[in-house]
């Protein structure tokens, strides 16, 4: 069965350091994520305490919704939008409440705006690209909501989980330039370690306080050694490694819309490892998709989602080969 329903990226890590990953020497010591934050904090240009590694991009959320927000502190991001968010605010008995966004169009950035300045929320969370459509905050985006989220007294986590596929998406470069914002990440798409639990949250040094609220906000030992030893060694990967798998996520991407759009489907403008499809048909054509073993995700009946799909690309040119022509046959 191919999986193409999670987002899930392709491991780029050797078979080698996966072996030495799992080495005994490694799996008898206690954790020290210090030992992935110091290099993800040169990576960022940041110093060690203001980066927090996690275990994957929701525990980071997960934490920030408990400390910053808390049970009735609002959190809101937009619609549809990536569910995590919500189950985060729900779990910490946050309130959520979502800013509707056409997921085939551009963020709605003066609603955001104009939403923060009224509703005045704890935190706003927003993806770039996001998830379910793969469109991208640019920086003057990103520019004008930090502006308005500064006025608010709102923080703004910026989630760059899906950053490493997108030629025009604001960065955490960007991002790190303002006081009031966070950047959350992952280690599961673009280095394909899902399985990991790889993340983490930073802020520049002015929001070295909350990032240490944030570190106190869950247990010690959060990620494995195992975990922060696959880190470490996917940010040592030679450039070339994941240049390559990138041009090969977007060369799939550019090629799966081309082929859904000629075939009659409305299909997003992705910068991400997926493409979201609308048809009326939706539960039909993943079921299509099925039966020919491979797995997309769709989501029932669920607000703001009906007719929708979204396929991840697999970044494997025989694996793609695989999906097109399943496609191409459904019709």
């Amino acid at each position: 069965m191919l999986r193409l329903d999670a987002n899930e990226g392709r491991c780029l890590l050797s078979e080698r350091d996966l072996r030495e990953i799992l080495s005994p020497e490694i799996a008898r010591r206690y954790p020290e994520r210090g030992l992935l934050e110091k290099p993800l904090a040169a990576r960022l240009g940041l110093p060690p305490e203001c980066v927090l590694a996690t275990a994957g991009a929701d525990d980071a959320i997960d934490r920030a919704v408990r400390t910053l927000a808390g049970p009735g502190g609002l959190v809101m991001s937009t619609h549809p939008g990536f569910v995590e968010f919500l189950a985060a605010a729900q779990r910490s008995s946050a309130d959520y409440d979502s800013i509707p966004k056409d997921p085939f169009g551009p963020f709605p950035i003066d609603e955001i705006c104009a939403t923060i300045a009224g509703r005045k929320p704890e935190l706003l969370i927003l993806s770039s690209p996001d998830n379910p459509s793969g469109r991208v905050l640019t920086r003057d985006d990103l520019a004008r909501i930090a502006e308005a989220c500064t006025k608010a007294g709102t923080i703004f986590i910026f989630d760059a989980t899906y950053g490493d596929f997108s030629p025009t998406s604001a960065t955490p470069a960007d991002a790190l330039q303002y006081a009031n914002v966070l950047v959350s990440g992952s280690f599961s798409k673009s280095r394909g370690l899902a399985g990991f639990r790889i993340g983490f949250i930073a802020g520049n040094r002015e929001m070295k306080g909350v990032l240490a609220r944030l570190a106190e906000a869950g247990p010690p030992y959060s990620l494995s050694s195992s975990a922060i030893e696959a880190g470490k060694r996917a940010l040592a990967l030679e450039p070339e490694i994941v240049a390559r798998f990138v041009d090969e996520i977007r060369r799939e991407v550019r090629i799966l819309r081309e082929q859904l759009s000629g075939m009659g489907y409305r299909v997003s403008e992705s910068e991400a490892n997926f493409i979201l499809v609308q048809t009326e048909g939706a539960e039909e054509f993943a079921g299509a998709l099925r039966d020919r073993g491979i797995l997309v995700r769709t989501w029932g009946t669920k607000p703001g989602y009906s007719g929708l799909v979204r396929i991840t690309v697999p970044g494997d040119p025989g694996e793609f080969q695989e999906l097109t022509r399943a496609i191409a046959s459904i019709r």
